[in-house]
């Protein structure tokens, strides 16, 4: 059994959770988006509603994906509108679904009796803090508004501890049920404001280059504060469910620790990496990606270590290091690991306000900084990619309270005018980096890491993204896409220590088979002041490193051949334009890798395998309009902090 919950119902998701507390078990609980906007096969963009069915579709996507691997008898929706159950009704058979509104309605619609004994009463106010409380005890959890205040810790001696950045929300359920599955010791601690975490990279980059103390004490403020009276000393490893504050960093890693960021469903999250560690079979397969910027640098001691290993590598190196490529083998060519040596960190873009007049008449003021992308595709021909950081609307800062107000219809005219009024708008070079803004240095332009899926279908792979500050933004997108473990900078990493880190980290890991251990290994292995503690590990402390028993390409044949069928049985399905002509572009991918690197013997392996099929269907699309032509652009995407677009139907 799984909940499927929008955390306004984090009281119903709580109360369920406290039902399940078999030692050892996870009971998983995923997060849906309140969306209301009901589901439709079709994005229509254009159409109020767009950014919401998109979200909204991926989510259910993503939630589906999981739930297949699982393979529970059940799943309840907590709460979940008409609009909201039509995502997952799309993809998941009514026969499984439960509806649960009320809290009367867990004893009345679940198929166990009550439990019988003692319960765990709290406030709803202290909804988490009783769950803590109920799991440990084992006893279920009942709501007492005249309950006692209860504490936001349970320390019994376990072997770790789990820190939660408690937000009173589905990501802290969640994470005290994956606390309670290993036996750890939990800590929960107030939650830090998303606008205060993004002051965090400038400070650390401002410390590391200046030797600021001022900056470095302003990130320890709000890390010290939060772990006040906790013997790290005294467990074998800690694991912070954060929003980005760098705990391993401030605690000088005194012991094993890594983080779990809380910007992603952490439900799922933690769903994918236990079934990886049990059920997951190992590729043998590793992409290396570099456009050779630097005169000396681990690339070819990675691949060496890891072709000594039995890996098939996958280099991407020098020119073939392009956008174009990144994109598609990062997304859809399987792989277990990927490592990432470039260039990387904050950029500089252009500052643009933009005017536009709503369907009402009214006229709005929009200004951003917009990072943008450029890279071939074909011809004459350049996809441009542009990431649009919000900074103020009508001249109050973006996501203040006074926005709350506008209707929603507002912004979604605000993104109609962000794509289709491109000409009418002011842009002025900003030769300076902008904050929140990210990239990975290629061979032909910069890569965003706009990832919408990593290694193809349902891999969850590791990546070490060794470029500079490489955290912060890049690990969300790249978490979000998939990768169960992320390697990561907090600040500008010199050459060396980049190349020396990366070998000790594989030496390890290919010998230990722990991802955790070989980045302590690694961290340890830094003797430079400057460079010490700079890397951070995103990820579950038990993250195993796979190691391929014999050296074969049959399982990344089989998973190309998989993914190419899966992707082509999308496109046929889908009643959506845009997504078929996206779609072509990765089946076209996957049918030129597939070609060029596998005999005709390989290839007569493989039922109903018609190529022409591809170019039938891509002539049988309605033409992109003259005007997307003339413009020389084949897609664009607008990235953006809220609401959520850019997003593309996995």
């Amino acid at each position: 059994m799984v909940c499927i919950a929008t955390n306004p119902n984090v009281v119903l998701a709580s109360l369920i959770s406290s039902y399940f507390h078999d030692n050892g078990v996870y009971f998983a609980v995923f997060e849906f988006p309140s969306i209301d906007t009901p589901y439709s096969p079709s994005s229509d963009f254009g159409k109020d509603g767009y950014f919401g069915r998109v979200k909204g579709t991926r989510v259910a996507t993503q939630i589906n994906n999981v739930i297949a691997r699982l393979q529970p008898q059940m799943a309840l929706l907590l709460g979940l509108t008409e609009m909201e159950q039509s995502y997952l009704r799309a993809y998941l058979p009514s026969s499984m679904l439960v509806e649960i509104d009320t809290i009367e309605d867990i004893s009345k619609l679940l198929p166990f009796a009550p439990p019988k004994g003692d319960c765990v009463a709290c406030k709803s106010s202290q909804i988490i803090e009783g769950l803590l409380l109920a799991k440990f005890a084992h006893k279920y959890l009942s709501i007492d508004e005249s309950a006692p205040s209860l504490p936001s810790k349970h320390l019994h001696g376990g072997e770790g501890i789990i820190l939660i950045e408690n937000d009173e929300d589905l990501h802290a359920v969640a994470s005290i049920n994956y606390a309670f599955a290993i036996n750890a010791d939990v800590a929960l601690v107030p939650p830090i404001d998303r606008q205060q975490i993004q002051s965090v990279p400038r400070k650390l980059h401002e410390w590391s280059q200046n030797n600021s103390r001022e900056a470095f004490k302003e990130v320890k403020r709000k890390v010290s504060k939060r772990i006040k009276g906790i013997n790290f000393l005294q467990y074998r490893f800690a694991t912070f469910f954060t929003v980005g504050l760098p705990y391993g960093l401030i605690i000088k890693n005194l012991i094993p620790c890594s983080h779990v960021l809380k910007d992603v469903d952490c439900g799922a999250y933690i769903a994918n990496a236990i079934i990886h560690e049990r059920a997951s079979v190992t590729l043998g397969s590793a992409l290396l990606f570099s456009p050779q910027h630097f005169d000396s640098e681990e690339t070819e001691d990675i691949s060496e270590i890891l072709e000594d290993s039995n890996y098939t590598v996958k280099s991407l190196l020098g020119k073939d290091a392009t956008v174009k490529k990144f994109s598609n083998y990062g997304g859809y060519f399987p792989y277990d690991l990927m490592h990432i040596c470039a260039h990387g960190g904050e950029t500089d873009g252009y500052f643009v306000v933009q005017e536009f007049t709503d369907r009402q008449g009214n006229k709005h003021k929009l200004e951003f900084y917009e990072v943008v992308g450029v890279a071939p595709a074909g011809g004459e021909i350049v996809t441009v990619m542009r990431k649009a950081l919000f900074s103020r609307f009508d001249g109050f800062p973006w996501m203040s309270k006074p926005l709350k107000k506008y209707p929603r219809y507002v912004f979604e005219d605000m993104m109609r005018a962000l794509k289709n009024d491109v000409g009418k708008i002011i842009r002025v070079s900003f030769n300076s980096h902008i904050e929140l803004s990210c990239h990975i240095k290629c061979h032909d332009s910069i890569h965003q890491g706009d990832f919408q899926s990593l290694a193809g279908v349902s891999r969850h792979p590791i990546v070490f993204n060794n470029t500079c500050s490489s955290s912060h933004e890049l690990a969300s997108n790249f978490i979000a896409a998939g990768a169960r473990c992320y390697i990561a900078t907090l600040w500008n990493v010199g050459n060396v220590t980049a190349t020396r880190g990366a070998n000790v980290f594989y030496q390890h890991a290919i010998q230990q088979g722990n991802v955790l251990t070989a980045f302590v290994a690694m961290n340890q292995s830094l003797s430079q002041t400057k460079y010490q503690n700079i890397y951070i590990l995103w990820g579950l402390h038990f993250s195993s490193f796979p190691k391929p028993s014999e050296k074969s390409d049959a399982k990344i044949f089989r998973a190309l051949v998989a993914t190419y069928f899966k992707w082509w049985e999308g496109i046929q399905t889908s009643v959506d334009p845009e997504v078929k002509r996206n779609g072509i572009k990765i089946v076209k991918f996957l049918f030129e890798e597939i070609g060029r690197n596998f005999s005709p013997e390989r290839l007569n392996e493989i039922r109903n395998f018609n190529p022409n099929a591809i170019d039938d269907l891509e002539r049988s699309l309605p033409a992109i309009s003259e005007d997307d032509f003339s413009r020389g652009v084949t897609e664009i995407v607008v990235e953006s902090q809220e609401p959520d677009a850019g997003d593309k139907p996995e």
